[in-house]
């Protein structure tokens, strides 16, 4: 079942985070929402897992409304925003968001899968930035879902552990949808870019195709000034 945009527009007071924007997620893709910070890849993010409402257009999650397709058990997300306990330690945490999906994992096969077995004890105010994303990585992995929403996954994380990120991702073979700033990223792991600038869809295709877009020089240069 598709993930849709149609003709979706948000704003924060006066401020238009998103502008008419469509698109389509098929089953089984991994597509990438590229853009400068504040393009508004987030507010899409948000906008699918249902924690805000477009102010114009549809949003349609794995064929039905988003909060009923999260209700459901069927979407994992690993965002940006939200804190973890800091008084748990990471199989507390982990275990926990496991019990919320039914166990569908074992908490054992949870940790291997982030890399977590040997930071079990550990307590979450102690870790680095990068171990902290791979807790937030198994907490959206725990109800093994068919959709993965993944907010900037990466942005902490070093070369090597950014590859290796990504091999987990792919060996799962879940639809993803991931936002990031880094053009390198979207080249090389996602299916399908989609470029937003200011709100607006300005691209949207295969990474070489993207990459070979003269138009879009300007953009895609300033995304890999950022990497930098």
């Amino acid at each position: 079942m598709q993930t849709r945009f149609e003709k979706v527009s948000f704003s924060y007071g006066s401020v238009h985070a998103l502008t008419d924007v469509s698109f389509t997620v098929p089953t089984g893709q991994t597509v990438a929402l590229l853009g400068a910070n504040g393009a508004g890849k987030s507010t899409a993010v948000d906008l699918m897992l249902g924690l805000r409402r477009p102010h114009r257009g549809t949003v349609t999650v794995l064929g039905g409304q988003p909060a009923a397709a999260v209700a459901a058990g069927r979407v994992g997300a690993m965002l940006q925003t939200g804190g973890l306990p800091a008084d748990s330690t990471v199989g507390e945490v982990v275990d926990l968001a496991r019990c919320l999906y039914g166990k569908r994992r074992t908490l054992a096969s949870i940790l291997d899968l982030a890399g977590l077995t040997e930071l079990q004890r550990r307590r979450v105010d102690r870790l680095s930035g990068g171990q902290a994303q791979r807790v937030r990585f198994a907490v959206a992995m725990a109800g093994k879902p068919d959709l993965l929403f993944l907010d900037e996954p990466t942005v902490a994380l070093d070369f090597k552990a950014r590859r290796q990120f990504w091999k987990t991702v792919k060996s799962e073979g879940n639809t993803v949808v991931f936002a990031t700033h880094y053009l390198d990223e979207a080249d090389e792991y996602a299916d399908r870019v989609i470029v937003i600038d200011r709100g607006r869809v300005v691209a949207d295709g295969e990474p070489a195709v993207i990459k070979g877009d003269s138009s879009l020089e300007h953009a895609l240069v300033e995304l890999t000034e950022e990497e930098l």
